[in-house]
């Protein structure tokens, strides 16, 4: 008897013989939760083209605007903790979770233009980065839940829609934005109707004259805000379709068979939850290793994604003289290449190992940003150029590393939690640097960055794969543990 229900188990590949998920069926899910992304890219990713608006709006500089939106970063600890306690104790609830918290990041994203200053902007951002972090653990568990150990292609395709949703953004802003005019203005004049932006801090003194900045057309960012929070909302909707669709579905029980803990997830104690033998079959060193070198990652990727994001348009104008209009268009196509890169290095998943995939992904970054120093600095055909493939190579680094980690350790609601602390470590440390570096130094410093996160992306990646070549494929060395508990199971009933 034990052995047919074993057998049984063991040739259950969706369900337990109530409902089964069609491939139609989780094709479409699966197109909902990418759609989800390309909604976290409209709330998230309109700071960076309405960013000189911003700075008009709460007469502020540069450096305390990107505190105010690191208050994102920061909202992403509480976040990453609820979010990973919430999907490992209530994971039948992950899509009420998500249309929930895209609620909350829909009125967060409309009183944004309405901030009176920088510290309630900061606590907005704070708030959007919490709903931020339970969207992303909850989605991407639902993900992993889906396509189990096929589902490097689908997490690669899952963030694409966050690229989407970015580049739609320079768009529908552009009207929006207030038009300005920096002139020259000698020192002993004083001329009326003229409101300064202080430039890195500053209005930038010469030998007889100061830059000031004329407002040509005002602000109305606040629609454009409008816009994204009106497409969130409505997307959030969605999710409560889902959740009711989901009672019809047994919950997947595939612990024995595609590498999941051998311990309940139900029975395991928060102490278990923490430790790193959890996820990785008692390989408590392997574990450790794996989860160091995965949290610098992820906050090295994100921090630097951040950087890029939000001072692309910025650098354009400033170091480059870009118009309004050029420095929208260069984000847009940014965005594009985003999408492209994502969406491109989703096939390629198919067909190449994960391991190689983020060698291609990391050293393809550095070479890019390594040229942009090069020759980008003063050439605005360079930046244009280059920009493009810096988006394709930066697109995939987040989605990559964690189908990596999958691929070698069971990935649970905790444990990414944890790497998504990391990455709002890293998101607040590289806004700092960038906003001081830029405030103080110039735009230039955009580019020393660039190249710095670029390389130290590299020597993560081959740091991962040199630890991840010890135990391999959890799925493979799981089911050599199954192979054996059915071969006692067989050998107890024979005995019998």
């Amino acid at each position: 008897m034990k052995v047919m229900e074993f057998e049984k188990e063991l040739m259950f590949k969706e369900g337990d013989g109530k409902t089964v998920k069609s491939s139609l069926a989780k094709f479409v899910e699966t197109g909902f939760l990418v759609a989800t992304w390309l909604a976290l890219g409209l709330y998230m990713e309109i700071f960076g083209p309405t960013q000189k608006d911003l700075v008009l709006k709460l007469n502020t500089d540069y450096e305390k605007l990107a505190f105010a939106t690191s208050g994102r970063s920061v909202g992403l600890f509480p976040g990453c903790v609820l979010g990973g306690l919430l999907v490992d104790r209530f994971g039948q609830w992950c899509h009420l979770m998500l249309a929930v918290s895209l609620h909350i990041a829909a009125a967060v994203t409309f009183a944004v233009p309405y901030s009176p200053d920088v510290d309630v902007l900061w606590a907005l951002c704070f708030i959007g980065g919490i709903m931020e972090s339970v969207i992303n653990i909850a989605g991407q568990k639902l993900i992993l839940n889906l396509w189990l150990e096929k589902s490097a292609s689908p997490m690669i395709l899952l963030h694409s829609g966050y690229g989407i949703g970015s580049f739609l953004i320079p768009l529908y802003t552009n009207p929006f934005l207030a038009l300005v005019n920096t002139v020259n203005v000698p020192l002993n004049n004083t001329f009326i109707n003229v409101t300064e932006m202080p430039y890195i801090g500053h209005s930038v003194s010469y030998s007889n004259v100061t830059q000031e900045t004329q407002i040509i057309k005002e602000s109305k960012i606040e629609y454009a805000y409008m816009i994204s929070a009106g497409l969130v909302l409505l997307h959030s909707f969605s999710f409560y379709f889902f959740q009711i669709r989901e009672r019809k579905f047994q919950k997947i029980n595939m612990n024995k068979v595609l590498g999941e803990s051998v311990k309940a997830k139900k029975n395991r104690k928060l102490i278990d939850m923490v430790n790193p033998a959890t996820c990785t079959g008692g390989r408590t060193w392997y574990g450790v290793q794996i989860f160091s070198l995965s949290i610098l990652y992820f906050a090295n990727a994100f921090g630097g994604e951040r950087v890029v994001a939000n001072f692309i348009r910025s650098f354009s104008i400033d170091q480059l003289q870009f118009s309004n209009d050029d420095a929208s268009y260069i984000n847009t196509a940014f965005w594009i290449s985003f999408t492209v890169g994502r969406v491109l290095f989703s096939i390629a998943a198919k067909w190449v190992s994960i391991r190689i995939l983020i060698l291609i992904e990391t050293g393809g970054l550095t070479v890019i940003a390594v040229l942009m120093n090069i020759l980008a600095k003063h050439n605005t055909m360079a930046h244009w150029v280059l920009v493009q493939p810096l988006g394709v190579f930066i697109a995939p680094l987040w989605p990559s590393c964690m189908a990596w980690i999958d691929y070698h350790m069971e990935l649970t609601g905790i444990g990414m939690m944890i790497f998504m602390l990391g990455g709002s470590v890293g998101g607040i440390c590289h806004l700092r640097l960038i906003g001081y570096l830029y405030e103080n130094f110039g735009p230039q410093t955009f580019l020393y960055q660039v190249v710095g996160y670029a390389g130290l992306a590299l020597v993560l990646a081959i740091s991962l794969n040199v630890v991840g070549s010890q135990h391999g494929n959890r799925f493979l060395w799981n089911r050599v543990e199954t192979d054996k508990k059915k071969s006692s199971i067989i050998s107890e009933n024979d005995s019998k």
